[in-house]
């Protein structure tokens, strides 16, 4: 039992540091090529912090296509993460600073998060989500970035810089390589977290989707939370609700989509019944928030306040009753 909580800690550390390189070699290109802060927190630190959830869920649907049934692992890591993040993080968030969100964010990026969360609650309403099923989510995400790309011009501005080739001290060649180092250790990261979880829960008979929900779900959402409270004290707020927002997102369309693209999750009843309502209703009471007042954060501690409460009921739910 020891053994395997340390390789867990040691995959969470691994995916944490990888996802760290990675996000901060894809922001020294974003200002390569002068993409605003809301665009890169939607796109490329979104996607970034996901990393951990990408490579895992990747790692998830290789192994049951070899034959493990390693199902539970994925969707709670899916599910841990997101109410992870749009509960305890957002509301530590607010806490410490405010957070103010643009007209996009209330014309496409609200919206979007309840059309994430309800394409994965249809794909998994059967118990089973199939690769096609899986093909959809991406393929909606998609969607949204050409979306992100058409209103904030992202190609054009890499294009344009390309094309003039702008000296500004960015080395590119060495940027894509640590991230490709980044990446790497994700994968072993990934690894480890995942087949470490798969014996514990087999050792203490408990099921995957709850190691997945309270334990490698909130780990995995630690780069996350970095980026928000980094954000916030460099004064580029837009990038902390941007890869908030982005991510979840990110997740419940790429991230679990991909996985279960490899091979299909089974989906357990009692999540539909309990873990994606709370979802819903954490995702509700954080957007309803910002709608509120066009932003988030310390000027109403409240907020941020029943934010974490509502992580903390969560919990305190599914150990004492729908685990």
């Amino acid at each position: 039992m020891i053994l395997e909580i340390l390789f867990i800690v040691i995959g969470l550390a691994l995916l944490l540091k990888g996802s760290d390189i990675t996000v901060d070699a894809a922001k020294v290109l974003a200002r390569k090529f002068k993409l605003s802060h809301t665009a890169i927190g939607l796109t490329l630190v979104a996607v970034g912090t996901s990393l951990p959830e990408i490579t895992t869920n990747l790692y998830i649907g290789s192994r049951i296509s070899a034959g493990a049934d390693v199902s539970g692992l994925a969707v709670g890591l899916i599910i841990g993460s997101q109410i992870t993040q749009i509960t305890l993080i957002l509301g530590t968030a607010a806490l410490i600073g405010t957070m103010y969100a643009n007209k996009h964010t209330f014309k496409r990026e609200i919206p979007m998060l309840f059309v994430a969360l309800g394409a994965l609650w249809l794909s998994a309403l059967d118990g089973f989500v199939h690769p096609i099923e899986a093909l959809a989510l991406v393929s909606i995400y998609i969607a949204y970035l050409i979306m992100v790309n058409r209103d904030y011009n992202m190609a054009n501005n890499i294009k344009h810089e390309i094309k003039h080739k702008t000296r500004n001290n960015i080395n590119a060649p060495k940027q894509l390589l640590i991230a490709c180092f980044g990446l790497v250790l994700l994968v072993i990261g990934g690894k480890l977290v995942v087949d470490s979880a798969e014996t514990l829960a087999a050792e203490f008979r408990i099921s995957q989707s709850l190691i997945g929900i309270l334990i490698i779900g909130p780990g995995a959402a630690l780069p996350e939370l970095s980026v928000a409270i980094s954000g916030i004290r460099k004064k580029a707020a837009g990038i902390s609700l941007g890869a908030l927002i982005g991510s979840n997102i990110t997740d419940p369309l790429l991230s679990f989509g991909l996985g279960a693209m490899v091979a299909g999750y089974t989906f357990e009843a009692s999540l539909l019944t309990f873990d994606l309502p709370y979802w819903l209703m954490a995702t509700a009471v954080a957007s309803l928030f910002i709608w509120s007042g066009r932003k988030i954060g310390r000027r109403n501690k409240k907020e941020g306040l029943t934010l974490v409460i509502l992580f903390g009921i969560f919990v305190l739910l599914k150990l004492l009753v729908f685990h």
